[in-house]
């Protein structure tokens, strides 16, 4: 049975009764999946209309890849990418709630003042604590994302933590950094377990396995495996041949309690979303 849940998003409630599809869109020029890329306002704009009109809810948008070996841009850099696909998604698509894919909170705090609705922090305010500043003072929902402790942008894709201890890490770290997000006056908190970030390859399968495992934390889940490195260097394959992979875990996340999927590829996660429905119902 899927957990509903409710977000106050830009001053209204939006409540998910049903499992949320997140689109992804990146304005970089190095993210790992080229076909998330966007190099303009225009081609911004006609692949966040092509994510919804496939079954996205939301959309999320960053400047600065994560990818292994990947350089991260100065902040100005990164607002220069963000900043005209931003204004045209929120002039074309005023209603939908729009995350900004950030560790930084200048960024966050000039994406909302432009109209995002979401932080999405893959460092868990590790790399610029200011960010956590923002989302108390602007209400903002915040996705705090499992980052294992004395990572960086350039080793965060090395094998930290192991199956072994993945889980009672997690959960600690979840339980404090949740503890201390309430205290500075950030209430709405989502949290991704940040599959393929310091962790082992069998860690984050163990993850997925037991995902039931954060459930009593009380927050709601969001999960982000589409077409990553757990798939295509498991499979010895490559990001653009694990469409199938990718849909396969996000039914698996769905049975083990995911309530938001990331996503490549919203056509194929809707097709899975309606199957687990069916097989739920």
């Amino acid at each position: 049975m899927f957990r509903s849940f409710s977000l106050r998003v830009s001053g209204q409630t939006w409540t998910a009764d049903r499992p949320v599809i997140v689109g992804i869109l990146n304005s970089t020029p190095d993210s790992f999946y080229a076909g998330s890329r966007v190099a303009s306002a225009d081609a911004a704009e006609a692949h966040a209309e092509s994510l919804l009109a496939s079954g996205a809810q939301w959309l999320d948008l960053g400047g600065c890849s994560t990818r292994p070996g990947a350089e991260i841009p100065s902040m100005e850099e990164e607002w220069r990418r963000v900043e005209p696909a931003l204004d045209r998604i929120i002039q074309r698509f005023p209603n939908t709630p729009v995350s900004i894919d950030t560790f930084r909170g200048e960024i966050a705090f000039r994406a909302l003042q432009q109209g995002a609705s979401i932080i999405n922090d893959v460092s868990g305010g590790s790399l610029d604590p200011s960010i956590w500043t923002v989302a108390a003072q602007t209400k903002a929902p915040y996705i705090l994302t499992h980052y294992p402790a004395g990572q960086s942008p350039s080793t965060m894709h090395e094998s930290a933590l192991t199956k072994e201890n993945v889980i009672a890490d997690m959960q600690q770290y979840f339980q404090r950094h949740l503890h201390e997000l309430r205290q500075q006056g950030v209430e709405q908190v989502l949290l991704d377990p940040g599959l393929g970030f310091g962790k082992t390859l069998e860690a984050n399968y163990r993850v997925l396995r037991d995902l039931p495992a954060l459930h009593d934390i009380g927050a709601p889940l969001y999960i982000g495996l589409s077409r990553k490195s757990m798939l295509w260097k498991h499979l010895d394959r490559s990001p653009d041949t694990v469409l199938s992979a990718t849909s396969a875990l996000h039914l698996y996340a769905l049975e083990r309690g995911a309530q938001i999927l990331r996503v490549h590829d919203a056509h194929e996660a809707a097709d899975v979303v309606k199957l687990w429905e069916t097989l739920n119902a």
